[in-house]
């Protein structure tokens, strides 16, 4: 194959880009939409308190379920395979729900979205990290989640646009757009380069490689990716590798604890009930507590937009850490304003406050971080698999807390669960700080390489 121009190569990048922040807007419509259409679809189908939180953690329990199945499909089929079934069933997903009129259909619609979303999930960051140079994998990976604050803002600005019609079939339904234009990029794509060296195709490899690197980029890469393989063949694990080796055991246990931790922060649940929490809060008409939804929508997109632009120049542990410190204080803050204020609009405004600098935390550290520690911290030869069981149990703690919220609130009052999911931040604040190393600017081979040696210090090559 001819070499590419180095513009040909960086656009190249781009697209890869682009086209996994599709997958992110897909799963951020899919969260926030949940928020505006509940208020109108609870006027046509009767919905008690428990089959509202089911409905939310609909989504997330249907993607819990795919993304345990997604990383060993991943690597018998391939990544690019994967990504078009994800548009395939997130599209039958939509077409089921909006054609029911009963709690049982409607749920129903909203599971098999939930498996097309965890497809994504997985498969996009995986892809992301296994094909984007080292020099911008971070902005990446970060990209699918800018493009998932992207959704979610979209899916509050669509809520907010149908809010007089209450037509929340139509909410759903505008969904379709980007989920065909992410099957059409699915077939346009490339394979992954490392998937293809790992199955010993390493010439189509060193072209996919060829595509977004310069030759020295391309050259580095095939050498680690050599070196590692000679390596596991030396040590004749091939086909044996477990979890549970020595050298894998730490970077899995780092990115499934991040994996789980970012959950039990309460975001998911924080976003597709912002607009019932803010009713709560004393905000009653739909369109002044769906103004606030898309506040926070805004402030999620923006600040997303600075931590992707910050996060290969600053680095992956600053921005965590920051973040999660500022997720503590909101979460404290939050517990306070319920505990000191009655329902009314000063307790309104002051819950807007504290979810703006909830999202503005998490959107800075966790929610770029997040991805990119799921992807980079696993080593090849265990990387479908373990970021399979990490999100996994990142859908899952956010499907049990999503489906026990309302009735914790209940027990426990909204203080209480703010609190609780603070004591959880201040756990992920600690991984943070004394446990993550700086994977910024490095090879996936390189961030290997580190671990098999026993070092979670940043290796020194940079490219």
């Amino acid at each position: 194959m001819a070499r590419q121009s180095f513009g040909q190569q960086k656009l190249f990048a781009l697209v890869i880009i682009l086209f996994a922040g599709l997958g992110g807007i897909l799963y951020g419509y899919d969260i926030g939409i949940i928020a505006g259409a509940l208020i109108f679809m609870k006027h046509e189908i009767a919905l008690n308190v428990g089959q509202v939180s089911i409905l939310i953690a609909a989504v997330l329990g249907g993607g819990s379920i795919a993304t345990l199945i997604s990383g060993p499909l991943a690597d018998w089929l391939g990544r690019r395979t994967m990504l078009t079934v994800s548009a395939v069933v997130f599209i039958s997903g939509i077409i089921v729900l909006v054609s029911s009129h009963s709690f049982a259909g409607v749920l129903t619609g909203r599971l098999i979205e939930g498996v097309g979303v965890g497809v994504i999930t997985m498969i996009v960051p995986l892809y992301l990290a296994e094909s984007a140079p080292a020099s911008v994998r971070g902005s990446g990976v970060t990209a699918f989640q800018l493009f998932l604050t992207l959704g979610i803002l979209v899916a509050y600005l669509v809520a907010l646009l149908f809010a007089h019609s209450g037509n929340w079939r139509g909410m759903f339904l505008c969904a379709l757009v980007p989920g065909a234009l992410f099957f059409i990029g699915s077939l346009l794509i490339i394979e992954s380069p490392r998937w293809l060296f790992f199955k010993d195709k390493k010439e189509q490899a060193i072209a996919a490689l060829q595509r977004s690197r310069s030759e020295t980029e391309v050259e580095h890469d095939i050498y680690m990716m050599t070196k590692i393989d000679i390596e596991r063949k030396q040590q004749n694990v091939i086909g044996q590798e477990s979890l549970w080796q020595k050298h894998y055991l730490l970077p899995f246990l780092l990115a499934f604890s991040i994996a789980c931790l970012t959950q039990l922060t309460g975001i998911n649940v924080f976003l597709q009930l912002c607009t019932l929490i803010l009713q709560h809060a004393g905000l009653q008409s739909n369109v002044v507590s769906m103004l606030g939804s898309v506040g926070i929508g805004v402030v999620n997109f923006i600040v997303t937009l600075i931590a992707m632009l910050l996060v290969d120049k600053i680095g992956r542990k600053p921005l965590l850490i920051f973040g999660a410190s500022g997720i503590v204080i909101a979460l404290f803050y939050l517990g306070v304003i319920s505990w000191l204020f009655s329902p009314s609009l000063l307790q309104g405004y002051l819950t807007i406050a504290g979810l703006l600098l909830f999202i503005a935390s998490f959107a800075i550290g966790p929610g770029v971080v997040v991805w990119i520690a799921i992807s980079e911290l696993m080593p090849m030869p265990i990387r479908s698999k373990g970021m399979a069981i990490c999100l996994f149990a990142n859908c899952l703690a956010s499907t049990v807390l999503a489906s026990v919220f309302l009735k914790l609130t209940h027990y426990i009052g909204y203080t209480g669960v703010f609190w609780m999911c603070g004591i959880f931040t201040l756990l992920y604040l600690a991984i943070a700080i004394f446990f993550l190393p700086e994977t910024k600017g490095k090879s996936l081979e390189e961030i290997e390489q580190c671990f098999r040696d026993g070092v979670t210090a940043t290796p020194t090559h940079t490219q």
